[in-house]
C-alpha cells in the first residue's frame, strides 16, 4: 500500500472573484481565456490511476482553483462515485476543498458534510482587511463561513499575509479569538510581477519576521495557545520528532502532484509553467509522474547556499520553499527570500516552543 496526495485543479484558474495577489491566474497564459472544467473522462481517468497507485493505501484529494466550487455540486457527486467505483473495499479517502467561501449552499454543505470533506475557507482578516484584495467579498465569505458552523462542518481558514495586514498582528489574531476561527493557516504572500519586480502587495522579510513574533506572542498565551496556528504547528511537530508537514520545510519536495482541468501534471502549483510539464494523466502511471518529479523537480531541495549549509536552522527549514528561492537571484541555490524572517522568528521562539513541545511528548 501507498499513499497518494494530489493538489487537483478542476476548473484551472476560473473564479467568481479577481483577487489582486492571486498567484494563479498566470496558469491563463498556458491554458487561455474562456471557461475551464475537467470533464467526466480526465476525472475518472486520474481517480482509477490515484486508487490503483495507493493500492488501498490513504488517497488525499484537494481540489482547488481558483475557485474549485464553480465546478458545481455534481462535479463533486461523481468525483466521490468514482472514487467508491475505483477503490478498495475499506480504502481511506480524503477530501479537501479551498474555497473563498462566497458559492456555498446547502446543497454543498450536504454533499460535504455526507462524504466528511475538509473546507478550508480564504479569509485575510476583518472587513477591512480582506476586502483590499480579495475583491470586497468579505460579507458573502462570512455568510459562508457562519452556513459551516451551523452545518457543523470541519473548516480552518486560510489568511495570506501580505504587505498590510502583515503590520496589524493585534488586530489579525482578536479577530480570529472573536468570531471563534480556532484552526489558522498563515501564508505569506511573495509575487512578483511581469517584469520581474516584487509586487507591492508582496510582504517584505522584515515585516514578515516582525509579524510571527507579535502574532507568537499573542498565541503563546502563557503555554496554553487558544488557537491552532499551523505554522507554529509543524515547528513544534519538528521539535517533537516528527517530519513537517508544511511542504515548504520537509528535506525535499515531490511529496504531491499538482493535475490541471484537462489533465495535465505538475511537480508543485507554484510551478504549474510549461518547462515544468511531467506529462498528462492520460499518458503515464502516477508511479511515473511521482518519480520523475521526485528525481527532478524534488532534487532542487538538496541544493542550498553558503548560508544556509552554515545555518544552526536548517534543520526547521531544510533551505526554504523553492519558489522563494527563486524571488532575489532566480536561482534554486539561493537563501529563501524569507530566510531573515525565519531566522528572527526561530531565535525569538525557539525556547518557548521547545518547552511546549517537551510539555506535549510528557502528556
Amino acid at each position: 500500500m501507498k499513499n497518494i496526495e494530489l493538489l487537483i485543479k478542476p476548473v484551472s484558474y476560473d473564479c467568481n472573484l479577481n483577487c489582486t495577489y492571486c498567484f494563479y491566474k498566470a496558469a491563463g497564459a498556458i491554458y487561455g481565456a474562456g471557461k475551464h472544467l475537467m470533464d467526466d473522462l480526465i476525472l475518472e481517468t486520474l481517480i482509477s490511476k490515484a486508487m490503483k497507485y495507493s493500492n488501498g493505501g490513504l488517497a488525499v484529494f484537494s481540489w482547488q482553483g481558483g475557485e474549485p466550487l464553480t465546478a458545481g455540486v455534481d462535479f463533486y457527486r461523481k468525483a466521490v462515485g468514482f472514487q467508491q467505483k475505483h477503490g478498495k473495499r475499506e480504502q481511506r479517502v480524503g477530501n479537501s476543498i479551498q474555497t473563498n467561501g462566497t458559492l456555498l449552499n446547502k446543497e454543498f454543505i450536504n454533499l460535504f458534510r455526507e462524504y466528511n470533506f475538509l473546507l478550508g475557507v480564504s479569509l485575510d482578516g476583518d472587513k477591512l482587511l480582506h476586502d483590499i484584495y480579495r475583491a470586497n467579498s468579505f460579507t458573502a465569505a462570512m455568510e459562508g463561513i457562519n452556513l459551516l458552523r451551523s452545518s457543523e462542518l470541519d473548516f480552518n481558514i486560510l489568511t495570506v499575509i501580505n504587505n498590510l495586514n502583515a503590520k496589524n498582528a493585534a488586530g489579525l489574531y482578536d479577530f480570529y479569538i472573536k468570531e471563534k476561527l480556532d484552526f489558522v493557516q498563515l501564508i505569506p504572500c511573495v509575487e512578483k510581477d511581469l517584469q520581474g519586480k516584487l509586487t507591492d502587495f508582496s510582504v517584505d522579510p522584515e515585516t514578515y519576521g516582525k509579524f510571527l513574533c507579535d502574532f507568537f506572542d499573542l498565541w503563546w498565551n502563557e503555554g496554553k495557545p487558544r488557537i491552532s496556528v499551523r505554522f507554529f504547528d509543524n515547528i513544534l511537530e519538528i521539535f517533537s520528532g516528527y517530519a513537517a508537514t508544511y511542504c515548504g520545510f520537509k528535506n525535499e519536495c515531490g511529496g504531491y502532484l499538482t493535475v490541471e482541468y484537462n489533465g495535465d501534471v505538475y511537480p508543485c502549483d507554484f510551478f504549474v509553467k510549461k518547462e515544468m510539464l511531467l506529462g498528462n494523466i492520460k499518458e503515464s502511471s502516477f508511479g511515473e509522474y511521482f518519480g520523475a518529479s521526485k528525481t527532478g523537480f524534488g532534487a532542487k531541495k538538496t541544493l542550498s547556499s553558503e548560508k544556509c549549509s552554515n545555518c544552526k536552522w536548517k534543520y526547521i527549514c531544510n533551505g526554504g520553499c523553492l519558489k522563494y528561492r527563486l524571488i532575489n537571484k532566480n536561482s534554486y541555490n539561493s537563501p529563501d527570500y524569507l530566510c531573515e524572517a525565519y531566522r528572527r522568528f526561530f531565535e525569538y521562539s525557539f525556547e518557548r516552543l521547545n518547552k511546549l513541545a517537551v510539555k506535549e511528548h510528557k502528556e
